[in-house]
């Protein structure tokens, strides 16, 4: 399919201090800096607040990426910190995700995705209800409720909804991960939302 929006260019910063490795991303190439500039601050902000979180005496820290989605005006993100403290039962693991519009360098929060009125989050709950019954993953009490502060990402053709370790799984679990096709939320979403992005022909 004909893509008028071309992805971002996206290159890696590597950084190493003793026992705390670094990898980000970093935008570079666009024609509109200061949009460049907006996008590559908040991923700067969020990898240094990852960094402070962890960086402890005798605590080994490594913090990477992965792209989620980059097309059609849309970048999607998630920076993974891991770090383990010396004589802790087992290494801890953080995940952050920044969605972001390439053409304006909004950063979109979770309730901008979606129309207020929608009633979304009462949806969303649900469905997160409804998947973890179905796929019978084990949670500690209740299922998670979709608040305003929900954490997510955005892939080519799902909007993923997710939760911390410990929050409402076992550390063996790892992070409890609810995927959602773009076809659930189209009735819900806001005018300006990148899913409205990436599914426009």
């Amino acid at each position: 399919m004909f893509d008028p929006i071309k992805p971002v260019k996206v290159i890696t910063i590597t950084s190493e201090k003793g026992p705390t490795k670094v990898m980000y991303p970093k935008i570079v190439g666009m024609k509109d800096k200061k949009v460049e500039g907006q996008i590559n601050k908040d991923i700067r902000k969020l990898v240094n607040s990852l960094k402070e979180e962890a960086e402890e005496p005798d605590t080994s820290v490594n913090i990477s990426y992965t792209i989620k989605v980059n097309r059609k005006g849309v970048l999607s993100l998630i920076i993974l910190l891991d770090f383990y403290k010396e004589h802790a039962a087992h290494p801890m693991q953080v995940q952050k995700a920044l969605t972001f519009s390439t053409l304006t360098g909004q950063n979109f929060t979770f309730p901008e995705l979606f129309n207020p009125t929608s009633y979304y989050k009462t949806r969303l709950t649900r469905y997160v209800s409804d998947h973890i019954k179905a796929e019978k993953i084990p949670v500690f009490d209740q299922p998670p409720k979709v608040t305003d502060k929900q954490e997510y990402y955005l892939t080519d053709q799902t909007l993923v909804l997710f939760y911390q370790i410990y929050d409402y799984t076992p550390y063996a679990y790892g992070f409890l991960e609810i995927p959602i096709p773009f076809d659930t939320v189209m009735q819900m979403l806001s005018r300006n939302s990148p899913i409205r992005q990436l599914t426009s022909r």
